[in-house]
């Protein structure tokens, strides 16, 4: 938990350097799907929000949105347009509201909520969808994510997963860059260089798993049958988790080394975020390629 505390810096000049510069800003807009029909690839959202018995009420969370807003937030059932209640949600998002207001953003606020412990901020079982887009990677415990997804759905409801493939052995390990996902012989399989979890197996009688390769992203829908037991999220262990987590960090950024370190990273990555958007997409995937070799 701590190695993915000090992996913040990076996100947040990303997102600081992604809506400062304008050009980057109105690519990420149009980038976006907000205000349009929310469509995941390999997974056909509209045929399940048909069976939904009051669509408009039906609880919708971006789990690990960041600043991207990408899925869209409508639906069309019966020709008639139907605004979802979309809810994007995010560890950072104190973070992102700050960047939301100062650039005068006009775009839903961001819930606080991390998906190790999502369960905790959605209790009531009653979820209906939750959509987790190249976040899952990033989080500091990604199975322990999907079973907190799983145990926020009500029965039936989905978790939809989709991800780069290998995303943390392409960025090296570098910031919240610690997991791996993808798709092997249709079992979707979770891993780092020390640990390999097949969801599959995972959840079985827990949960219906179907994966599928879609423009080479692995793609996990996951429809829950039954609730998530007892001894698979231990809410004991979970405060005890945290707690030590908080006082390790704490005596982590009491050391003058590492407070100087944290925001010296800070500076570095903001610097390096505001140089990046100088150059177009291509010309920095270019550039990171060559950075990986190297490394």
């Amino acid at each position: 938990m701590v190695k993915w505390l000090f992996g913040i810096p990076y996100e947040v000049a990303f997102w600081e350097a992604s809506y400062r510069n304008k050009q980057a800003r109105e690519s990420l807009m149009a980038f976006s799907h907000y205000g349009q029909t929310l469509q995941l690839p390999g997974f056909d959202a509209q045929a399940f929000f048909a069976k939904q018995k009051d669509l408009s009420q039906a609880l919708i969370l971006d789990v690990g949105a960041g600043m991207t807003y990408l899925p869209g937030n409508k639906a069309v059932i019966d020709g008639q347009n139907v605004t979802l209640n979309v809810h994007y949600v995010d560890p950072l998002a104190t973070y992102y509201n700050r960047i939301l207001k100062k650039y005068q953003i006009d775009r839903p606020q961001v819930e606080f909520a991390m998906m190790e412990y999502l369960s905790a901020c959605y209790p009531k079982h009653d979820v209906t969808l939750v959509m987790i887009q190249n976040a899952l990677d990033h989080s500091a415990n990604p199975v322990k994510g999907v079973l907190e997804a799983i145990d926020a759905l009500k029965q039936g409801g989905v978790l939809y997963l989709n991800h780069h493939p290998n995303e943390a052995e392409y960025e090296n390990y570098r910031g919240f860059h610690q997991f791996n996902i993808m798709v092997e012989n249709q079992q979707l399989i979770i891993w780092n260089k020390t640990e390999r979890y097949n969801i599959n197996e995972l959840l079985r009688g827990i949960a219906q798993v179907e994966t599928s390769i879609v423009d080479n992203n692995p793609v996990a829908v996951i429809t829950k049958q039954a609730d998530v037991p007892e001894s698979m999220i231990d809410r004991r262990a979970d405060i005890q988790r945290l707690s030590k987590a908080l006082i390790d960090y704490s005596i982590e950024v009491n050391s003058p080394t590492r407070m100087i370190g944290y925001h010296c990273r800070l500076f570095f990555y903001r610097m390096a975020q505001w140089m990046s958007k100088l150059f177009s997409f291509r010309t920095r995937q270019r550039i990171k390629k060559i950075i990986n070799l190297k490394q």
